[in-house]
């Protein structure tokens, strides 16, 4: 399963979320903005909502916790 969608960001720019992979060998959700990617999660046997990703990722770029992302250091 692929699965990507996009999103314009506060600023106005636009992030591209992507959800890769299946139940047996887990799952990717990645989030890209201006050709680089913000984050990679992987192994996650658990399929994500859109909206879910798009909270992990905004929890990951503003430095709180996620259960699936932690915080950055």
């Amino acid at each position: 399963m692929i699965d990507s969608w996009t999103k314009k960001s506060a600023n106005g720019k636009t992030v591209t979320f992507r959800i890769e992979g299946d139940r047996k060998s887990g799952f990717v959700y990645s989030a890209g903005m201006d050709g680089r990617d913000i984050k990679e999660i992987t192994g996650s046997l658990k399929v994500l909502t859109h909206e879910d990703v798009e909270i992990m990722f905004a929890s990951y770029v503003a430095g709180r916790s996620h259960p699936l992302c932690p915080s950055p250091k």
